[in-house]
């Protein structure tokens, strides 16, 4: 799958997962980060930093979509597979937390 479909597909589980996604100029003024996932009044949201290359707009994606049941909805193998792998990559670091 290339990058820019495997994006979409994630942008597309975010919304049948009722996320609302954006990209955002998140690098300048105070906010310095590529983005995340956080509550606001009952809504999740996801905002990531528009200037990110796809690639890394796909790895920070996955990443927080890892962090989310994604059981409930149909993904394509690929997406299913990207975000397993994210999944399996914060479980070393959720370890080390604990």
């Amino acid at each position: 799958m290339k990058d820019d479909t495997l994006l979409h597909a994630l942008e597309e589980a975010a919304t049948r997962l009722d996320i609302k996604l954006s990209y955002e100029d998140l690098l300048k003024g105070v906010v310095a980060t590529h983005g995340g996932m956080f509550m606001l009044r009952g809504e999740k949201r996801i905002i990531i930093h528009k200037g990110l290359q796809v690639r890394d707009k796909i790895e920070l994606l996955a990443e927080l979509l890892a962090a989310v049941n994604t059981e409930g909805i149909h993904l394509a193998p690929e997406v299913r597979d990207r975000i397993e792998k994210a999944k399996l990559k914060a479980a070393p670091r959720e370890a080390k937390q604990a």
